[in-house]
């Protein structure tokens, strides 16, 4: 038998046809799946609020303060698809809605990501009931926005806007030909259309304010978690970490064999076919 390297000079084109195969192969092998909308997430809090028919921030804001807060919880759990679903129904107790829930079950570590909002004076309580669902809370925190100023900028349009109308109503109302009526009826329709993109802004970061978002991270492992957890040797963690590894590359290795297999209806009668060119006509 020949070396390699002997074989593959003596046989050039055969082996850059190899190489172009298993270079196609593996882009085929990792190109992403185009898929739907995961975990159907949506920004739309008016529906949300409008479902529960709980109360949101007035049209005047609240306080003279328009905030919108935000909190995030990492926590180590006994059991992960529990711990979600005590997420969801206590939020919903408090008053407030479920914006997403997914939870992935691997057989080495299950983790999850739950979104909920609750109305603003349930955050504290909420937060805190979620915390003794953990065996350890790896980690939390609390954001504030102040949105007073975009608020109130959003007021301030709106009645320039609805004083725009009135004044166009006015000059309407003495209008004498056609094509100024049609003019200003015009204007009229597209300022009310402006009135109301604004007034849907401004419903959205009030309905924000009066729901803070509650984001939980759960997982039966540490590491799975998305944050750093504090330097130290732990030996059985690395060990699941190794294992993990070690399956994902035997995986991978599997899954490349699969699709060489797969593609020698293509690759194998190619290479044939050029081994025979070269014994027929010499072209290496």
């Amino acid at each position: 038998m020949l070396p390699l390297s002997t074989w593959v000079k003596k046989n050039k084109t055969a082996s850059f046809v190899i190489a172009v195969l298993a270079i196609l192969l593996i882009l085929s092998w990792w190109q992403p799946e185009l898929g739907g909308d995961i975990g159907g997430k949506s920004p739309d809090l008016i529906g949300g609020v409008d479902r529960g028919g709980s109360p949101s921030v007035g049209e005047e804001g609240v306080g003279g303060k328009v905030v919108i807060e935000s909190s995030t919880a990492s926590l180590v759990v006994s059991d992960v698809a529990r711990a979600a679903e005590g997420i969801v129904f206590y939020a919903q107790e408090q008053g407030g809605f479920m914006v997403s829930k997914t939870v992935t079950s691997p057989e080495e570590s299950p983790t999850a990501v739950v979104e909920v909002r609750v109305p603003k004076a349930k955050l504290g309580i909420t937060v805190s009931y979620y915390k003794t669902l953990a065996v350890k809370v790896a980690e939390e925190s609390l954001v504030g926005v102040d949105v007073t100023e975009e608020f109130a900028d959003l007021e301030a349009r709106i009645k320039t806007l609805e004083t725009t109308i009135s004044q166009f109503e006015a000059i309407k109302a003495r209008a004498t030909k056609i094509s100024d009526l049609v003019s200003i009826t015009s204007q009229i329709i597209s300022l009310r259309e402006q009135i109301d993109s604004l007034k849907g802004q401004k419903k959205f970061l009030a309905d924000a304010a009066a729901f803070p978002k509650i984001t939980v991270y759960l997982a039966t492992d540490e590491f799975a978690l998305p944050y750093q957890p504090p330097e130290g040797f732990r030996p059985g963690t690395v060990f699941k970490l190794a294992v993990r590894s070690i399956l994902s590359l035997i995986y991978s290795v599997g899954n490349f064999l699969i699709w060489a297999a797969v593609y020698a209806v293509l690759w194998v009668p190619v290479l044939l076919l050029i081994r025979y060119l070269n014994r027929r006509f010499k072209i290496i």
